[in-house]
């Protein structure tokens, strides 16, 4: 999104007063809320409905509005064409090409939105002329204020109507054209000019009603004919310069369907209740020529203008991308000049010191000695760590036996001899039963310093007495043990 884009838009959020503004041919009008109470201002026009327009807002001192613009009858050009069957995104481009037999003048200079009817499949356009409006749009935007929505009269005479019904809207604009506006649930359908008719107070008599009656029978026959599925329900009077009421008493008394006066406004002018209805806060018309004309007036992105400033900042910024990389590329090859310059150097110092060096080195008798007292030293070394293990390996193991044999004395056997080795074990005592001794060599097995003990032989003997029982145990480490 555009900066400017941006900023107009939070500009335009912090908008909170809606104004109404009517342009029509012969006068011009503004709605508005002045201390609470709903106002009109209206000034005549002379030459240019638009000039009068932006004099009125000057004397009115407008800032920061947002502005419902309604044409009247003047400004704007109704036609009914076939529906050529466009979507939304297209009708704003196509319309002004579909009419431009019917209208005077370039499709290029016009605005026209539209939208499909009921009858028969036709398509009503409404045209106004571009250049006049996006000028007052502009002109607008210099007194910080924006158009929400640009409308017609004949739209905006949904107001009269129930939105949920099918209703005639009789009505005179202020150019004293009477004309008769059919409303499908507040849209637009049906618009036909009574032309050669013109009712006042002084004219209401009953050969002008008949006639008036007979015109509207007629619309009402045709549309029955072509609204099928679709029934009138009722008809609105809004006559300026009549009294509604009577009037409405008057057809209520000949047609076929019920009639009432408008009642949604004051007796006032018929450009004031135009006003005051576009200044209601939910008016939102379904037609919006100011959508179509900033449609029309959106330029191409890519111009020949953009095109060739484009080329000159992509020319301009290669050029500077490629002195860049010239400079620095200059820059790295003076780096690397100099860095072989300083490897040179560092080789001739490395060369220096290798001769330095060479002249230091030994002969090769006194380096082969010197290695074989290092292997010489290095043997008496571990022969003696290894006599070492092996005296704290003897100790410690005849300590653990004799605490092993401790831990396992009875009172049924005692030792008198005992011969330790690193391969024997000879116990030599007294035992009190027989049993006593194979049962004291079973618990052995619970010792791990004695479970490792193979016994080869067992003697029992008695003394000349027969009162002592000696045993005599052979014994030796097996090759499990020895490997430890």
């Amino acid at each position: 999104m555009a900066v400017s884009t941006l900023l107009e838009r939070l500009h335009y959020s912090k908008q909170q007063h809606t104004v109404s503004l009517f342009v029509s041919a012969s006068i011009v009008a503004v709605g508005f809320d002045k201390e609470g109470k709903t106002q009109v201002a209206s000034c005549s026009v002379s030459s240019n409905p638009w000039l009068a327009a932006r004099e009125l807002l000057d004397e009115l001192a407008f800032r920061k509005m947002t502005l419902n613009v309604v044409l009247g009858h003047g400004l704007f050009q109704s036609i009914l064409i076939d529906d050529p069957g466009l979507s939304e995104q297209d009708k704003c481009l196509a319309l002004p090409f579909h009419i431009r037999d019917l209208i005077s003048g370039p499709p290029s200079e016009i605005v026209a939105d539209g939208y499909s009817l009921q009858i028969a499949d036709r398509y009503q356009v409404f045209v106004t002329q571009k250049v006049p409006l996006l000028q007052f749009t502009n002109d607008l935007k210099k007194r910080r204020c924006k158009i929400n929505c640009v409308s017609v009269e004949s739209v905006v005479l949904s107001q009269w109507t129930d939105l949920d019904k099918t209703e005639m809207v009789l009505s005179k604009d202020g150019q004293g054209v009477v004309q008769l506006s059919v409303f499908n649930q507040g849209k637009l359908c049906f618009l036909r000019q009574i032309r050669g008719m013109t009712l006042d107070e002084a004219m209401l008599q009953p050969a002008s009603v008949d006639e008036l009656v007979l015109e509207i029978q007629r619309s009402l026959d045709y549309l029955q004919q072509q609204l099928k599925a679709v029934k009138i329900t009722g008809l609105v009077v809004s006559l300026q310069g009549v009294e509604d009421n009577e009037l409405a008493l008057q057809l209520l008394l000949r047609l076929s369907i019920p009639v009432r006066a408008q009642t949604i406004f004051e007796q006032a002018e018929h450009f004031q209740h135009i006003a005051l209805a576009a200044l209601k806060d939910d008016f939102s018309p379904y037609l919006n020529l100011l959508l179509c004309g900033e449609s029309l007036t959106q330029k191409p992105f890519l111009t020949f203008g953009r095109m060739i400033t484009f080329w000159g900042m992509s020319i301009l910024f290669m050029g500077l991308a490629v002195a860049y990389q010239q400079v620095n590329l200059t820059k790295m090859e003076k780096e690397l000049a100099l860095s072989l310059n300083e490897l040179e150097l560092v080789k001739e110092t490395s060369l220096g010191l290798d001769e330095k060096v060479n002249l230091h080195l030994p002969s090769l008798s006194l380096a082969n000695e010197v290695e074989s007292l290092k292997e010489l030293a290095a043997s008496k070394r571990a022969a003696l760590e290894a006599v070492m293990q092996h005296d704290g390996a003897l100790q410690q193991g005849y300590v653990s036996t004799f605490n092993a044999l401790t831990t396992l004395s009875r009172k049924d056997i005692s030792i008198g001899e005992i011969f330790v080795s690193l391969g024997t074990l000879n116990l030599k005592g007294l035992a009190a039963t027989p049993e006593a001794v194979p049962s004291w060599l079973q618990s052995f097995h619970s010792n791990p310093k004695l479970a490792a003990r193979v016994f080869e032989s067992m003697e029992l003997t008695r003394n000349e007495k027969d009162t002592l029982l000696h045993f005599r145990l052979n014994s030796k480490r097996d090759e499990k043990e020895k490997a430890l």
